[in-house]
C-alpha cells in the first residue's frame, strides 16, 4: 500500500487505528445516533489543527455560532481566542437547497483552510432529494481544495445502513461510527472504523467517553 500523507485526528488512540491520521487532503464521514459526540470529534479535529497552527473552519446547519463556542469553551477550547488568532472560522448558515450548500460552503473556503467539519450533512443530503451524484459532485470539489474534511451524519437506533441519507458511506474516503450501546445491564459508547483509503485500518469497535477534554478512547489498541 502507497505511504499517504497523515492528518492527525486530535483523539488519542485514533491514529493508532487509522494508519497514522486521516489521509490528508481526503473526506470523512463521522456518522452516529444522537448524543454520541460527532460534533465534539469535529470541534476536537480543528481545535488539534490550530494548535499545530493550521487553519480550520466549522459548518454548522443546526446550531447558532455562539452555542458552538460554549461548548468548545466547556471542552476548554477558547474558540473565540482562535478565531482572533485566524486559526479558526465557524459559520452557521440554514440553505434551503443544495446549491445553496454549495455556494456557501465554498465561499467560506476563502480563508483557504487545511481542515474543515461540515455539521450535518443530514440535511444537506436531503435537501438533494438523496441524490449520490450530488453528494459525489460536492465530495469531490472539496477534495480539489487541498484540505481535510470531516462531515457529520445522523444514525437513528435500529436504521439499516451507517448513515440516514444511505450515500455519504460510499462516496467519502472515510467512514467512522459512533454507537451508544447497552451491554450486561451497562452504556457503553463504541468507535468502529468502517473504512479509511490508502489506509490499515483496525476495525475493531473500541469504548471510549465523552469527558470535559473531549473523546477519549479508553479501550485503545495495544
Amino acid at each position: 500500500m502507497a505511504e499517504s500523507a497523515r492528518v492527525s485526528t486530535g483523539i488519542e488512540g485514533l491514529d493508532t487505528l487509522i494508519d497514522g491520521g486521516y489521509p490528508e487532503n481526503s473526506v470523512i464521514v463521522v456518522s452516529g445516533t444522537p448524543g454520541t459526540g460527532k460534533t465534539i470529534m469535529g470541534l476536537q479535529f480543528l481545535y488539534d489543527g490550530a494548535m499545530k497552527g493550521e487553519m480550520g473552519i466549522y459548518v454548522s446547519f443546526e446550531e447558532e455560532k455562539k452555542d458552538i463556542i460554549r461548548q468548545a469553551k466547556q471542552l476548554g477550547w477558547d474558540f473565540d481566542d482562535l478565531e482572533k488568532k485566524n486559526l479558526i472560522r465557524i459559520f452557521s448558515m440554514w440553505p434551503s437547497s443544495f446549491d445553496e450548500v454549495m455556494a456557501k460552503i465554498f465561499k467560506c473556503l476563502y480563508y483557504k483552510p487545511k481542515r474543515l467539519v461540515v455539521d450535518s450533512i443530514t440535511s444537506i443530503t436531503y435537501s438533494m432529494g438523496q441524490n449520490r451524484e450530488a453528494f459525489h459532485k460536492m465530495v469531490e470539489k472539496l477534495k480539489d481544495t487541498n484540505l481535510t474534511a470531516i462531515l457529520t451524519s445522523e444514525m437513528l437506533s435500529g436504521e439499516k445502513g451507517f448513515t440516514r441519507d444511505g450515500i455519504s458511506e460510499f462516496v467519502s474516503d472515510g467512514l467512522i461510527i459512533l454507537r451508544s450501546v447497552e451491554a450486561a445491564g451497562e452504556h457503553k459508547n463504541l468507535l468502529r472504523v468502517e473504512k479509511m483509503r490508502s489506509s490499515r485500518i483496525n476495525k475493531e469497535s473500541h469504548i471510549y467517553e465523552v469527558t470535559d477534554r473531549g473523546i477519549e478512547l479508553t479501550s485503545p489498541p495495544a
